[in-house]
């Protein structure tokens, strides 16, 4: 898997490339100016052709397999997001693919076996912080009702992905802990699009801590084994 590793090393240099842009059009403009958009798309496709790689490398393996479909759901997902691909609402097109891509993740954890115990911990857990985070960091009535309902479904989805990454983590220990932090990566991240998004609250540099989190989330979950 050398291949692999010289991937996610130019991967992470190409982060931080366009990390450093970003920072400094920052200061310029005092607006939290996200990565550039050629970077975002070099970052998804990579992670894609990276799953699709590993898979490649040994179809037997389930696990492999659904990382792989889910991670090219999340590409769709991206371009939902950057507004490539026309919608009426980037959030709703990105959510609605986002949501789809979780199940295949979910159909990994399954596939690979899971602990029920460790499910309703992670349940309980996550449970009370995305309650918590939404009272208090998200809600805000003055955003359109449907919209609202739909990005607290979604996070509860997320979560939902989270607490199977954990239960997996809880039933074989070893390297599985690497999805298991890869689900709470994605939490945060998303809550951090909540916060910002929904609940009209300002977070210094936010865009690049969405995609530093959600960038490592997607390596947690798809790399993990190489």
């Amino acid at each position: 898997m050398n291949e692999i590793y010289i991937l996610l090393i130019g991967q992470v240099i190409v982060f931080v490339v366009g990390a450093v842009y970003a920072i400094a059009q920052t200061k310029q403009t005092g607006e939290n100016e996200p990565l550039p958009l050629l970077i975002r798309l070099i970052l998804s496709f990579s992670l894609t052709g990276g799953a699709i790689w590993i898979w490649l490398q040994d179809p037997s393996v389930e696990y492999r397999q659904w990382a792989a479909i889910g991670m090219t759901l999340s590409t769709l997902g991206d371009l939902f997001m950057a507004g490539i691909i026309p919608f009426g609402h980037r959030l709703i097109g990105g959510m609605v693919t986002f949501a789809i891509a979780h199940c295949f993740y979910v159909t990994a954890f399954l596939q690979t076996g899971i602990s029920w115990n460790g499910l309703w911990i992670g349940l309980v857990a996550y449970g009370l912080f995305l309650i918590i985070g939404w009272f208090f960091f998200i809600r805000n009535q003055k955003q359109d009702r449907l919209f609202t309902i739909g990005a607290r479904v979604y996070g509860l989805w997320v979560g939902g992905m989270a607490c199977f990454a954990f239960a997996l983590y809880y039933a074989n220990n070893e390297m599985w802990w690497i999805p298991a932090l890869g689900g709470l990566l994605f939490v945060i991240s998303d809550f951090i699009i909540g916060v910002t998004d929904i609940g009209g609250r300002k977070v210094k540099y936010d865009p690049l801590w969405i995609w530093v989190t959600y960038v490592a989330a997607q390596m947690c979950i798809v790399y993990v084994g190489i």
